[in-house]
């Protein structure tokens, strides 16, 4: 019997993925957990398995579209099988039917892109398939698939009165944004650039697809849901500089290029420990501030292909080099887009190295829901006044942007206090685990 393979629940609140490229074309003979479509998620590059051997009678959706969770992606079935129509199944999805909607993942459950490693958390339930709310306002048995529906309902467009030009019949976008008023995009799944001319002359439009437009979402969403204040000060880190100098030899040794950001990771959990709603998140819903006991500290990586934030799991539990070693590791799976989401979930606090790239003070967007995030700018010969005279001292300027609903600035500069007493004495930072 054929089988329509939806996109499944892929983890942590993620509702939606674009299609990068299929691996298999329509006739091809595929084995259960063979890979068969690339789709890029929040952030993450994944391959999604086929759950089932069969041969792959029909694609449903195109590289270049984005499918939601409960979206049929292809059907699967015996050679010379008939697929059967999508659009029964897309209609079936408002009545919420069981069958139809992903099942959450529970502690060490398998889901396409393997073992969940986080223990289950309210942000682990599985979303509805985005289609169910969207379709209730619309005419229940027009053919359309889910995005196209929720489409319609956030251009305020009628599905029913709409004539689809897709295959038997069915509404595309491109048919919504028609009957909208606006412009057809294109459905090119590269980012080509389109040349037009303005008043004042030539620009280019580039789509802003992928991982730049989950940037651009979640940024937006931080800056709109969390008040952001952001702290700012200046760090002495001579003797730190003294004492990664001693020991970079010995790190190397051990394969890890030691530099001063497994000192922070260190520094900053010790820090979140003296004041644990710096690692909390607001739930909103529910009105509680969630105080996380647990700690996995993200790190802002920039890539070619974006920013991406993959967190270092209970650095408490590393050492030094472990940490600087999780760093490397992570950071070049960011840069071959071999990342898996596992590695860039669970979040309780983010660091951002400005620095690296130049800057001195930065006021960095928090990582939503988190309630803080850490910027480091760069590390610069200082003349501090010591008495009567004046000592040249390395110093970091660091800024801590907050969540003002959860803490208050006598909290986050008490908090950023105890970085800097860690940091200004490097011993003290193999202390207090």
């Amino acid at each position: 019997m054929a089988f329509d393979f939806r996109l499944p629940d892929l983890g942590e609140g993620i509702a939606e993925g674009e299609i990068i490229k299929w691996l298999v074309k329509e006739g091809d003979t595929v084995e259960e957990h063979q890979e068969i479509v690339e789709i890029e998620t929040d952030k993450a590059l994944v391959k999604v398995p086929s759950p089932k051997s069969g041969t792959v009678l029909k694609i449903h959706e195109q590289a270049g579209t984005t499918a939601h969770v409960g979206d049929i992606l292809c059907t699967i079935g015996d050679k010379g099988e008939r697929a059967s129509s999508p659009e029964k199944k897309t209609t079936a999805l408002p009545k919420e039917s069981p069958k139809q909607t992903p099942s959450p993942k529970k502690k060490g459950s398998s889901t396409v892109i393997g073992e969940l490693e986080e223990a289950p958390d309210d942000d682990e339930k599985t979303p509805a398939p985005p289609a169910a709310s969207s379709a209730k306002t619309t005419h229940a048995t027009a053919k359309a698939l889910p995005s196209v529906r929720k489409l319609a309902q956030e251009m305020n467009v009628d599905i029913a009165g709409i004539t689809g030009s897709g295959p038997d019949g069915r509404i595309t976008e491109d048919d919504v944004r028609a009957a909208a008023g606006k412009s057809v995009k294109t459905s090119t799944p590269a980012k080509t650039p389109t040349v037009t001319y303005e008043k004042y002359g030539r620009v280019l439009r580039v789509p802003l697809k992928g991982i730049r437009k989950t940037i651009a979402e979640n940024m937006a969403a931080s800056v709109q849901t969390i008040p952001h204040v952001t702290h700012m000060d200046y760090v002495d880190v001579t003797k730190l500089a003294a004492y990664r100098e001693k020991e970079k030899e010995a790190a190397e040794g051990k394969g890890v290029k030691l530099t001063y950001l497994p000192f922070i990771v260190k520094a900053v959990v010790l820090a979140l420990k003296e004041f644990p709603y710096l690692n909390s998140s607001l739930d909103d819903s529910a009105g509680d501030i969630v105080i996380k006991q647990y700690y996995n500290i993200g790190i802002a990586v920039d890539t070619p292909h974006g920013l991406m934030v993959p967190v270092i799991k209970s650095p408490q539990e590393k050492t030094i080099i472990e940490i600087g070693r999780e760093i490397y590791r992570v950071a070049e799976l960011c840069r071959t887009r071999d990342i898996q989401p596992k590695d860039i979930q669970g979040g309780t606090f983010t660091i951002t190295n400005v620095g690296s790239i130049g800057g001195v003070f930065a006021t960095p967007i928090i990582n939503h829901p988190e309630c803080a995030i850490l910027a480091l700018g760069r590390i610069v010969d200082t003349a501090v006044p010591t008495g009567q005279k004046f000592e040249i001292r390395k110093m970091l300027p660091i800024s801590l942007s907050f969540d003002h609903r959860i803490i208050d600035g006598a909290t986050a500069a008490k908090f950023a206090n105890e970085i800097k007493r860690r940091l200004e004495d490097p011993d003290s930072l193999f202390m207090g685990y």
